[in-house]
């Protein structure tokens, strides 16, 4: 069962505007986040791509070729050939990024239209 929380309108919100930039959540542990963002994803997009850093170490390189998210996608794709990556039907979602700091500064670049 899922209960629905304030983020939820917030993240359709997000959705809908067009010029939306990466989102960044942040808050207590264990107050459903994740659990509210994989509702979310699942209920808004054909693809929903998770990485949970502290989980799945085989990511820890994918700012191995830089920071722009065309190097990002390919070095996720090389650890995970079946996942798609289709503009405006994928949401990619990284769980424990503090696990991999530079990956929030590779988000500056993030922006597929």
């Amino acid at each position: 069962m899922y209960y629905r929380r304030k983020i939820d309108d917030f993240l359709i919100r997000w959705k809908e505007d067009h010029a939306h930039k990466p989102l960044i959540v942040k808050g207590a542990r264990q107050i459903g986040k994740t659990e509210s963002i994989m509702h979310f994803a699942k209920s808004n997009y054909e693809y929903v791509v998770y990485i949970n850093f502290a989980l799945e170490t085989k990511y820890k390189h994918i700012l191995a070729d830089g920071y722009d998210v065309e190097s990002v996608i390919k070095n996720i794709s090389l650890v995970a050939p079946t996942l798609k990556f289709v503009p405006n039907k994928t949401i990619i979602i990284f769980d424990e990024i503090q696990e991999n700091p530079d990956v929030a500064t590779s988000l500056k670049s993030f922006r597929l239209v």
